[in-house]
């Protein structure tokens, strides 16, 4: 099976490296590199007993001609996040998580950490999603919903992510907010991306009134689109949810940026409704009509962490080398949606 060329932020380990790293698990049978993913290397093995296990790297270091790492600034330690958040999972069973079977942050095997875990079954729900029934697509949306209200059960003490002990963290979710855009808007200048910096700090700056009501962390997965949900087709069961790389504490809200970071308008009501039914918070006014049932509170937090996405998304191109065709038209829907929610801050 042929690959699409690695990215900076991809480093799979070798056949010997692979091997060494899953000894304790048993021999390996056979492996791949799995396709689809545009930031870490993932990889599938199978042990000589039949087990199915995936192994992901981290990004290597100074991995750029220039020797810098391509990573943004939230990025960092992301590979230990995705272990902890794996470890905290696994007492929550309602959950479709992978389970974490081992990891190895020594580099005394590759240059590179790595996490194992077992393998989802079931096919990425972006890949067939066009295919799929309205029926279908429509249970899996609630299900995903339902997964949601799960994670935002998990409290936690701090807000913001969890790597280094909260290093990018905050007491409060306005200044933790505060920071990741500052940070974010620094790795746009370290990376040569005009990302109008004074309209993003003015959208931020209106959004604070209403971001200040949060006022408990709860999980998000914040990165839970259809390629990191695995189900079945024919009827859009979901087999499991994963990526929990980019999990943080923080606003429950954030997820459905996540669930449809290029959405600018109404989320899916099938997703809303899942997460409703599931015992998820109210974000939702029954008495508006469907596509505008969020208040103009949570609305307008929504498009922040929007407008935050899609400022990640848009400086991101540079630091990965994305190319191919879809890149102008990725940029494109960026650029569109970012005069959006700029349009809906009047900034």
């Amino acid at each position: 099976m042929s690959h699409p060329p690695l990215l900076p932020t991809q480093r799979p380990l070798d056949d010997d490296e692979l091997r060494a790293i899953l000894a304790p698990l048993g021999s390996v049978a056979q492996h791949s590199l799995l396709s689809g993913g545009t930031f870490t290397a993932v990889q599938a093995a199978t042990l000589s007993d039949g087990t199915e296990v995936v192994v992901k790297t981290s990004v290597p270091e100074r991995a750029l001609p220039d020797g810098r790492t391509p990573l943004l600034t939230y990025e960092h330690e992301l590979l230990a996040t995705e272990r902890d958040m794996l470890r905290l999972l696994a007492t929550t069973p309602d959950i479709p998580a992978p389970q974490l079977l081992l990891d190895d942050f020594t580099r005394s095997v590759a240059n590179v950490d790595a996490v194992v875990m077992s393998r989802v079954p079931g096919t990425p729900w972006d890949t067939v999603m066009a295919a799929m029934s309205p029926e279908a697509n429509e249970r899996a949306w609630r299900e995903v919903g339902a997964v949601m209200a799960g994670l935002h059960r998990i409290p936690a003490a701090r807000f913001g992510y969890p790597a280094n002990n909260f290093e990018l963290g905050a007491g409060t979710w306005v200044s933790f907010l505060e920071r990741l855009f500052e940070v974010t808007l620094a790795d746009a200048d370290e990376w040569g991306v005009d990302v109008e910096p004074d309209r993003v700090r003015a959208a931020l700056d209106e959004a604070k009134r209403h971001v200040g009501e949060v006022r408990s962390p709860k999980l998000v997965h914040n990165d839970l689109w259809p390629g990191n949900v695995l189900l079945d087709p024919a009827t859009g069961e979901i087999h499991g949810v994963v990526d929990f790389e980019r999990a943080l504490f923080g606003d429950p809200l954030q997820d459905f940026c996540g669930a449809e970071s290029m959405a600018t308008g109404a989320n899916t009501w099938a997703l809303t409704r899942g997460y409703v039914d599931a015992g998820g918070e109210e974000f939702w006014d029954e008495r508006l009509p469907t596509a505008t049932r969020m208040s103009h509170h949570d609305d307008e937090r929504l498009a922040l962490y929007r407008l935050w996405a899609m400022t990640v998304q848009f400086i991101e191109i540079v630091p990965r080398g994305f190319s191919g065709d879809w890149v102008e038209g990725h940029r494109a829907q960026i650029l569109a949606n970012r005069a959006a929610l700029f349009a809906q801050f009047g900034v």
